[in-house]
């Protein structure tokens, strides 16, 4: 075991960038002491913590007009890897590829708003979750699309995720049409390419807020735990990562961080 304090500004590290569509409001700093114990562990690069996401998945993660990441799991992770005195790095590819990535000794982690599932645990291990997350429906406004009549429309999701895996579980993958990114998938649907959108609830509203004449029907299909997908084999980073996230949650910045970006 090793004992880590570290001394943080909680929120320091939560972006203010105003010219970015998704960007979080600036928060006031606060000093927060972080004093726990973990245990040895080791990572792919010595020194530092790789992470492979998928940044099309706002307020969890995007990119601002420079290519750089941000968002509720960036900062985060950024908190935590300075509590383990590790250096973040991120590597942008699409959803499907983060998960293999983690799975394939790649990364050390996979961050991309990642719900835990059974088929999930088989081929890689999850860190206590740190929120919940509601599976909802994205409409043109005034479609006739229902949660009843889900399976009588082209239904567009973003493959790999879980949208894609229960509408393909409930209605047949003739019904569903996966794209890379939820920008594609967005671009289908004001396009008629497809008559909705299954995705998570904070992602929905974020890209309803952008695009005209979209809503988001008042019903949700699944809800969900989120947390951060981890490589199987190694236990100690696992362990170590939940520790340092029980501390962050007991002192309130995981759910600062959280309300910097959604509103209640």
């Amino acid at each position: 075991m090793k004992k880590l304090i570290a001394l943080i500004l909680a929120l320091t590290l939560v972006m203010s960038l105003c010219a970015a569509a998704f960007a979080a409001e600036e928060s006031a700093d606060e000093e927060i002491v972080i004093d726990v114990e973990v245990p040895e562990f080791t990572t792919l690069e010595e020194g530092k913590l790789t992470i492979s996401t998928s940044p099309d998945f706002p307020p969890y993660e995007n990119l601002d007009d420079e290519g750089n990441v941000y968002g509720i799991e960036m900062d985060l992770l950024a908190i935590i890897a300075e509590v383990l005195d590790l250096e973040l790095v991120v590597d942008t590819m699409d959803f499907d590829s983060a998960l293999l990535a983690v799975q394939q000794g790649k990364s050390d982690m996979v961050v991309s708003g990642c719900s835990v599932t059974e088929d999930r645990k088989l081929v890689m291990n999850f860190t206590d979750s740190y929120t919940t997350a509601k599976q909802v429906i994205v409409v043109p406004e005034g479609s006739e699309v229902t949660l009843d009549t889900l399976g009588d429309y082209n239904i567009g999701t973003q493959r790999g995720t879980t949208g894609f895996i229960y509408t393909s579980d409930d209605y047949g993958e003739d019904a569903v049409i996966g794209y890379d990114t939820y920008t594609l998938a967005f671009q289908a649907l004001q396009n008629g390419q497809v008559d909705c959108i299954v995705l998570d609830d904070a992602v929905a509203v974020a890209y309803v807020e952008e695009i005209p004449g979209l809503e988001i029907l008042d019903t949700e299909y699944v809800t969900e735990d989120y947390a951060f997908g981890v490589d199987k084999d190694n236990v100690e980073l696992l362990d170590a990562l939940n520790i340092v996230l029980a501390a962050l949650m007991e002192e309130g910045v995981v759910q600062d961080i959280i309300d910097s970006y959604i509103s209640a």
